[in-house]
């Protein structure tokens, strides 16, 4: 008798998971066709998108940066109030960045 509740336990998270990642998925999809992932510049559209933003930048370093995005060029993007050192900027070169990180939109 015990094992009738843990099966209608492990259905319901069945579909709960299914329902739910199908709910998911069309946000998902608009997110990434908003920003090209194929192109050659995908960081600089993906920091674009991002201006005036708080964002974190990780650079092909390994060092990362947060600061809000300011302005952003062909070749280098401009960082202000940079966390930690609010009184500095800095420039960073575009094909220094691996990746860019930032809090998605509720």
């Amino acid at each position: 008798m015990a094992a009738y509740p843990i099966r209608r336990l492990v259905t319901g998270i069945a579909l709960t998971v299914a329902l739910g990642g199908s709910l998911a998925a069309p946000r998902l999809r608009a997110q990434l066709s908003s920003a090209d992932l194929s192109s050659a510049d995908v960081i600089r559209a993906a920091l674009e998108q991002q201006t005036g933003k708080r964002v974190r930048l990780k650079l092909v370093s390994g060092q990362d940066l947060e600061g809000q995005v300011s302005r952003i060029g062909t070749n280098g993007v401009l960082l202000t109030e940079l966390a930690g050192m609010e009184f500095y900027d800095a420039t960073i070169r575009t094909d220094q960045i691996a990746a860019v990180i930032a809090r998605r939109a509720r």
